[in-house]
């Protein structure tokens, strides 16, 4: 009986006929990158130091504001060299014993907010932390989401948003269309806690990590959350190191090629007949993470032959079905089917990738984001001190930003068909 290999692989020799050794040409995009938790990388901290975050500064009950620097110190410092910066139109470094005074309200004397102005100054190699109330001077957030639309997400880096609800008594600026200036005071009120902000830019590994680490060292009970915008949407690797293989149908498992851990090789008994497998998958969404609607995913299918080099096919017959298990809802599973003479070209090396997505309509901004949300239209006579003012609209254009450079997957599955 003749047998085709689905080989889930980059780089690989298997033999043929007559025992010719025949290579396996690069996979055309690439495979999941196996990352982890580098032992040292450095660290970049830029505190706004504008007059509208002065307020974090003057009062102590519930102010997490007045300890962070030194944790952001004790965290980062565990990871590389730390470098601290302030910032209003422009950057300043501060030195190893000045970063203490952003603790002092005299500090907040800068005029203008300028966030653009860091994104450009960030290294995209280190850990980069912007703490700021997230309000923009000119009103042009626009253009700070088109600057990390270009340099993190296009280059498939991750970036967060930490939220923490602090006492707060000082002067918010440019409310409504009057740009109206209030003063506010939470006095000692958790209800009536301002929120300021930590953006958090980098590597998807680190990002994860050094959310769960500033969760862990949280010590005061300030209402926080949490948003992460990634590409890969879950905690662990969505691939075969993790998934589990059911049932299938005209495949058999082989494992003779040695492959990589995060990779599948099958053998196909008949070319002619339907095949399909069934794989579990247990979903872990990351601290952060956007809830889903897994009734709005899309199945992307990508069929490539080749001798020398890789030819995308246009048809297909590809079939994929996400469900989930009525008896763990954490557990999802997928079935793949096709019929091979119908989505194959016969003879050759053929290469599959699979992906799920979101739509997005589908990938959802958590629930504390329309909470501490507040809009204000005209004359901005009654405003909400404890809410920032267009979250929702802020942080709605980050997500769109990720699905314009680099769309969020849940999973992804490569193989090839040899021969």
């Amino acid at each position: 009986m003749k047998k085709i290999f689905l080989i889930f692989a980059a780089i690989i020799f298997f033999a043929g006929c007559g025992n010719k050794i025949q290579s396996v040409p690069p996979l055309p995009g690439t495979l999941p990158e196996i990352l982890s938790a580098p032992e040292k990388i450095d660290s970049d901290i830029y505190f706004d130091a504008t007059v509208s975050m002065k307020g974090f500064t003057t009062l102590a009950a519930g102010n997490v504001y007045l300890t962070l620097p030194d944790l952001l110190v004790d965290m980062c410092g565990a990871m590389g060299e730390t470098k601290f910066f302030s910032f209003g139109e422009q950057i300043h470094p501060l030195d190893r014993t000045n970063y203490r005074r952003l603790t002092a309200p005299e500090v907040y004397v800068e005029p203008i907010t300028a966030v653009a102005n860091v994104i450009d100054r960030a290294d995209p190699n280190h850990l980069s932390i912007i703490v700021t109330d997230l309000f923009e001077s000119e009103s042009d957030w626009a253009l700070v989401t088109q600057k990390l639309r270009e340099k993190f997400f296009a280059a498939h880096s991750t970036v967060a948003v930490i939220g923490i609800r602090n006492s707060f008594k000082g002067e918010i600026f440019d409310v409504g269309l009057n740009a109206a200036k209030f003063n506010y005071n939470s006095f000692d009120d958790p209800n009536r806690y301002r929120p300021f902000y930590l953006l958090v830019l980098g590597r998807d590994d680190v990002i994860k990590n050094f959310l769960r680490k500033f969760n862990e060292k949280q010590i005061l009970p300030n209402d926080t959350g949490y948003l992460l915008l990634a590409e890969n949407l879950s905690e662990t690797p969505a691939d075969f190191s993790n998934f589990k293989l059911g049932d299938v149908e005209n495949f058999f498992s082989d494992n003779t090629l040695g492959l990589d851990s995060r990779v599948k090789e099958f053998g196909l008994d008949n070319f002619s007949e339907a095949a399909s497998f069934m794989i579990s998958w247990e979903y872990r969404p990351p601290l952060g993470a956007c809830p889903i609607d897994f009734s709005e995913v899309d199945t992307a299918v990508e069929i490539f032959s080749a001798d020398e080099e890789w030819i995308p096919l246009e048809k297909n017959d590809v079939r994929v079905n996400l469900l989930k298990d009525e008896r763990q809802s954490e557990i999802f599973l997928v079935k793949v089917s096709l019929t091979p003479e119908k989505s194959l070209a016969e003879g050759k090396l053929n290469f599959v990738r699979i992906k799920i997505l979101p739509k997005e309509n589908g990938l959802r901004l958590p629930a504390w984001v329309e909470e501490w949300s507040v809009n204000v239209d005209g004359s901005a006579k009654i405003f909400d001190g404890s809410k920032t003012l267009n979250l929702t609209r802020i942080l709605g254009s980050l997500k769109d930003s990720i699905f314009s450079a680099s769309r969020p997957a849940l999973l992804q599955i490569n193989f090839v068909v040899a021969p």
